[in-house]
């Protein structure tokens, strides 16, 4: 019987299938989406924070408990020692369905500057996507000045 898959919305580096294929998931169809009541901060890696009027864009999509072992397990905890923790939240697709997902959240992330290369992957899968401009430009107001 093959493993059950629940959907997860991906803000962060997961976002770029690039990093998904590093740690060794394969392609698939990934939904762009958001949460409301939340906003993206950067410090060093992404997370997000309830702010009222807050919408965080990222996508969604279907992973089995293993896959996401994987990501938050193992990849993820080899470059940030902040846990992300799931937590059961509302995603709305681009379509205007509403779906639950599980959404990982670090709540005891020490704040420190992100590498530009991470806010370039960032960057270039908010585009990818077609997130609006002003996404893209918060995103890219986490970089470190040159």
């Amino acid at each position: 019987m093959a493993e059950r898959k629940v959907q997860v919305f991906f803000y962060g580096s997961f976002m770029n299938l690039k990093v998904l294929e590093e740690a060794g998931l394969k392609k698939r169809p990934f939904a762009p989406a958001c949460i409301h009541g939340y906003e993206l901060t950067v410090q060093p890696h992404a997370n997000i924070t309830e702010s009222g009027d807050g919408v965080v864009y990222g996508i969604l999509a279907n992973m089995t408990h293993s896959e996401l072992e994987v990501l938050y397990g193992g990849h993820l905890a080899s470059i940030t020692d902040a846990p992300y923790h799931p937590e059961a939240m509302l995603v709305f697709t681009r379509g205007g369905k509403i779906a639950p997902a599980m959404v990982y959240i670090a709540t005891d992330m020490k704040p420190g500057i992100a590498e530009g290369a991470y806010i370039d992957r960032l960057i270039k899968a908010a585009s990818d996507y077609g997130f609006p401009a002003w996404y893209r430009e918060r995103i890219a107001s986490f970089k470190a000045p040159d």
